[in-house]
């Protein structure tokens, strides 16, 4: 037994009556008599429904987009790896054709050398400016 007890609160009457309002009901009916009637039993239908179709979207969450998320990862990892692979196949940049289309210039750009985009790449951009 403590030393000191801590003082009880005023609201102790309404606290204890609003924790017994949320406490479960452990599936037994919460109402009786004339409260026990269709409309308040087709709510508690729909409390239930509602807590197993939370629960089946819960576990489809986990167990099927989380698996789909990292199978899509790990395709698109390998997917990328191919993808510079072929890029070693290629011949160099400087010996690339390069079509009237490609990196047509009215004026230079403000920033950099006013020859490169925004987006350039150095890797896999390359302009020749002699022509």
């Amino acid at each position: 037994m403590p030393l000191r007890q801590k003082p009880q609160a005023p609201l102790a009457p309404f606290r204890s009556t609003f924790q017994r309002r949320l406490a479960s009901n452990d599936g037994q009916p919460l109402l009786t008599g004339a409260a026990d009637n269709a409309f308040n039993r087709e709510r508690r239908a729909v409390k239930n429904h509602a807590a197993a179709t939370s629960d089946l979207w819960r576990r489809l969450s986990i167990y099927v987009a989380v698996p789909c998320l990292i199978v899509a990862s790990i395709n698109a990892w390998n997917l990328w790896n191919e993808h510079w692979n072929h890029w070693d196949h290629m011949p160099p940049l400087e010996e690339r054709t390069e079509y009237p289309y490609q990196n047509i210039r009215t004026k230079n750009y403000f920033w950099g050398d006013g020859d490169k985009t925004l987006f350039w790449n150095d890797k896999v951009n390359y302009h020749r400016k002699d022509e």
